[in-house]
């Protein structure tokens, strides 16, 4: 490859200390059509031949950290001109667990469709499978039919490395990143960690361009990464088509205060949707995303199937597949749903943005038939806020919740490297804990209740979780808890029917002076009389012994949160929100790990 003229400054990427190791030698320079800068390695004299681990240099070279994650060992700038966050170890650790399953289910699929195609039956192709090692056949087919991955804001290539060292089957990693400096530090590192340089390849380009370039079917990658310091929307419309049909996308925002309802305006310019900041904004943030991707991937034809969708600390983590469909783009708006929500207590209702009218297949779709609620709140009288659209269709798929639920369980036990030939993973405690929430949840009901919030509002003494549970079930209701907030509770229950087990729950508990005053909502709830007589003892369900888990573990130390942006020079984009407590600003960097 040609340097041009007008890029012939060398650019020294090694200290003396990475060059007596015999380390690859690298040169940059510039590709005119795709207009990105690419990293490239010409020599190494120990050439690496797979994605194992293997052992890296001893030397740490002066102005720089070493940080060991998972297999990975880093080098990082004094100077914080890379981001780096082990916050976001769960982020990635449970972004490898998902590239796993991923690789054996895609292989899987293309060996049942080419058993297909030689003539076996459904049931021949399930035998003939079922006992493959699949974790092994991914690692054996890697270099041929292995997963082309894109970090498309690579930062340090952190991420990048561990994908490649902890996922069998991946065949390409492209480390992109806009800064310089990162992909310096990205080249260093995967020289560092002795990873084969033609396979996790850093290239400096803005990572819009680079998925607009890759559009185009025989250039799509199976797997797009998405992590920004901030909201991840500047890069959905590229990203949607970019992916493979069925190609994984995991897409992560930090911009919560914006997604929670702090800057309503903001949420609307970014997401085209409307935040309520009620009591469950944690996972109507996540519905909003995923409704954005949808809203997204409608443009071409295209829809999305979650797999998995989580809040975790300060950030949300989206894992969803993109197929190509005309015939179920159809069906996006029985996704979408309005929410109507109380001003007056916690009480909210769902309306679907549209309706299939006639026989399956033969009906067609409409426009949705409302309001589904009252003028004003049953309960209080207040007005209701317009919140949405939102995804109102599951945000997990089951399957693939529980199969990394159970190879999570492997991962706990001591001699699991052993039995499974992978390594660890450092927060599989905390990982299993998220993923038996989550396992836990009703997928089919959209947003929750929390009894803070309700007991707030009545100015009483907060019931157990357990004993509302128990009143819902013995009333005939589904119930569950929430993966994020410890004291939230998803259900299919009316409004009505949770306040009436409120007003139960308070003649034996009766509220004090404030819960008594006459234009309160607390006086106008409390002056109906329930219709539903609650029993608050505990069914079989609840009596059942719970498996032993941190589901809501506490922060490990203090502080913990986001951190500090990466120092020097940055890529800005204009965003339109405003500075908040450090969690948003309208000038947001893409230099993040």
């Amino acid at each position: 490859m040609l340097v041009p003229r007008l890029l012939s400054r060398r650019i020294a990427l090694f200290s003396s200390a990475t060059h007596t190791n015999n380390l690859p030698t690298t040169v940059c320079c510039w590709h005119r059509d795709s207009k990105c800068r690419i990293f490239s390695s010409v020599a190494m004299e120990k050439p690496v031949s797979s994605n194992t681990a293997t052992n890296v240099p001893e030397e740490i070279p002066e102005g720089f950290m070493l940080i060991k994650e998972g297999q990975a060992s880093m080098l990082f700038p004094s100077g914080n001109e890379v981001f780096y966050n082990k916050v976001q170890v769960l982020n990635r650790d449970l972004s490898i667990m998902m590239l796993r399953l991923f690789a054996e289910r895609r292989l899987r699929d293309k060996e049942a469709k080419r058993l297909k195609k030689e003539g076996l039956t459904p049931e021949q192709v399930t035998a003939q499978l079922a006992d493959v090692d699949w974790t092994a056949r991914v690692a054996e087919t890697a270099a041929e039919e292995g997963l082309v991955v894109l970090d498309a804001l690579a930062a340090s290539g952190l991420r990048s490395i561990r994908y490649f060292k902890e996922v069998p089957g991946i065949k390409k990693i492209v480390v992109n990143d806009l800064e310089e400096p990162a992909v310096e530090q990205a080249h260093r590192n995967v020289a560092y960690n002795r990873v084969d340089p033609t396979r996790v390849a850093p290239q400096q380009g803005n990572a819009t361009l680079v998925m607009y370039q890759h559009a185009e079917s025989r250039e799509q990658f199976d797997v797009i990464d998405i992590d920004p310091y901030g909201s991840a929307a500047p890069f959905m419309d590229a990203a949607v088509q970019a992916v493979a049909n069925g190609g994984l996308l995991c897409v992560t925002c930090t911009d919560l205060a914006v997604l929670n309802g702090n800057h309503p305006e903001v949420c609307w310019g970014k997401y085209r949707a409307m935040p309520t900041k009620a009591r469950y904004m944690h996972e109507m943030a996540v519905r909003i995303v995923l409704q954005a991707l949808e809203t997204q991937a409608n443009r071409y034809r295209r829809y999305i199937v979650p797999l998995l969708s989580v809040g975790i600390d300060f950030y949300l983590r989206v894992f969803v597949r993109v197929f190509t469909s005309p015939a179920e783009v159809k069906k996006a708006s029985l996704k979408m749903a309005y929410v109507h929500q109380s001003l007056g207590c916690g009480s909210f209702y769902l309306q679907t943005a549209g309706k299939y009218s006639g026989d399956a297949g033969n009906g067609s779709y409409q426009a949705s038939t409302g309001p589904t609620c009252p003028p004003v709140c049953p309960e209080t009288g207040a007005a209701f806020r317009l919140g949405g659209p939102i995804w109102s269709a599951p945000m997990h798929d089951m399957e693939w919740v529980l199969e990394a639920l159970g190879r999570a369980e492997e991962q706990a036990d001591a001699d699991a490297e052993a039995k499974t030939g992978l390594a660890p993973l450092p927060t599989t405690e905390r990982m299993v804990g998220l993923l038996t929430a989550v396992s836990e949840e009703l997928v089919d009901v959209p947003l929750h209740y929390t009894l803070q919030d309700m007991a707030g509002t009545l100015h009483c003494t907060c019931p157990r979780v357990d004993d509302v549970k128990a009143a819902l079930i013995n009333a005939g209701y589904r119930v569950s808890s929430q993966h994020k907030e410890p004291r939230a509770f998803k259900t299919d229950a009316p409004p009505a029917v949770m306040w009436d087990i409120m007003r139960c729950w308070v003649q034996k508990h009766p509220v004090g002076p404030r819960g008594q005053k006459e234009s309160s909502p607390a006086a106008k709830i409390l002056a109906k009389a329930p219709k539903l007589q609650a029993n608050f003892s505990w069914p079989p369900e609840l009596l059942a012994p719970k498996k032993k888990v941190s589901r809501y573990p506490p922060n490990p130390e203090a502080f913990w949160g986001p951190k500090s942006k990466a120092k020097g020079r940055k890529r800005k984009m204009e965003e339109g929100g405003r500075e908040k407590e450090g969690l948003e600003g309208a000038r947001e960097t893409t230099m993040k790990e």
